[in-house]
């Protein structure tokens, strides 16, 4: 029953980042082992539309580590758990918070063990950074206590690399890069372990950096991504934006062409149909205060208060008309969504 609840949300989640992103590519689902024990690992960019990104995009059934702070309502945490969700806490959430870490850990354990798959941001935090940042320890402490406690256990290690056009803006494009696998027993003396963790940090970082377009020159940064945007580098095709990279000097600035809008009046159209539910959005938005968070509250609207609304109108066009004029403006709905989110240019 847990997993026809868990596949019904997944459908919905789904359903809300078709409506969201302009375009979800998917790269190397091939690489995803079909059984046995998995730790994807993954760079950090967009909040909560990264956590859901993975789940959505492969096959298997993933427990995920996710901020404690999310589990404070007695509600809220009956639902993130019965989607697989695992509160871990950080110094922020206080002192005594991280001792809680020690029963999380050992969930993790068992559920490596019963040979499913977690999903662990090993960059600790999100940011916008072009770059892989460097990695926290949590996913190595958690291999190692789960082969200490289960030595001959195999763990596979997929790492992750997301990537989007532009990390705020709406509609932004996605691609995801499944990396190759990489078995984690071999990293780990169970006996004499080295609690440093740097040779199997070096490997996923090393892994990641392909996976993402990853700007090493932290002092000159800010230059770099300057070239690489003026010469409308495509972020989300990462291999070959590290090759560009590699030449950022030589890259030439490009004119982006405009074009006439043929498909503006069904946009403005969207908008007006659309009228309270973006009041609430631009009631919203100013108040976000870690704007990182900003596709994540989209989404929430998108999947929420956006559907509610049109529902309502539609329920109110069979009041006053019948059926079918609630049936043609609901259906009118969805196709002006799908016409502005995937032809619309990034707002």
């Amino acid at each position: 029953m847990e997993n026809i609840w868990y596949k019904v949300v997944r459908f919905y989640v789904k359903i809300g980042l078709f409506f969201t992103l302009k375009k979800i590519s998917v790269h190397g689902k091939e690489n995803i082992p079909k059984t046995g024990a998995i730790l994807f690992v993954a760079n950090h960019q967009n909040a909560l539309i990264d956590a859901i990104l993975i789940p959505t995009t492969n096959n298997r059934n993933i427990h995920f580590l996710t901020r404690a702070s999310a589990f404070k309502n007695k509600l809220a945490d009956k639902i993130l758990r019965s989607l697989n969700m695992i509160p871990v806490y950080r110094l922020r959430d206080g002192k005594n918070s991280i001792e809680k870490n020690i029963a999380i850990f050992e969930q993790c354990f068992e559920f490596l063990k019963n040979e499913k798959a977690l999903q662990v941001f090993v960059e600790g935090e999100h940011h916008q950074l072009r770059r892989v940042i460097h990695l926290k320890k949590g996913f190595a402490r958690i291999i190692l206590g789960t082969l200490q406690k289960y030595p001959d256990l195999n763990i596979e290690i997929v790492p992750v690399g997301i990537n989007y056009n532009y990390h705020l803006k709406y509609p932004c494009s996605t691609s995801i890069y499944y990396g190759k696998p990489i078995n984690a027993n071999q990293f780990f003396d169970v006996k004499n372990p080295d609690f440093r963790f740097q040779a199997i940090i070096k490997e996923v970082r090393d892994a990641l950096k392909k996976l993402t377009l990853h700007i090493e020159d932290t002092k000159n940064y800010d230059e770099i991504l300057s070239k690489l945007n003026a010469a409308n580098v495509n972020y989300l095709k990462p291999i070959k934006a590290n090759k560009l990279l590699e030449k950022v000097n030589e890259l030439v600035p490009q004119n982006e062409k405009r074009a006439i809008n043929w498909l503006l009046p069904l946009y403005l159209l969207a908008k007006i149909n659309s009228v309270f539910p973006l009041l609430i959005w631009y009631y919203l938005k100013p108040k976000i205060k870690d704007i990182i968070f900003t596709n994540t509250f989209r989404f929430a609207l998108i999947t929420t208060v956006f559907p509610l609304f049109y529902l309502i109108q539609s329920f109110i066009i069979y009041i006053f008309f019948n059926l079918n004029y609630a049936l043609i403006y609901l259906l009118t709905c969805i196709i002006l969504g799908i016409i502005t989110t995937k032809t619309m240019k990034i707002n």
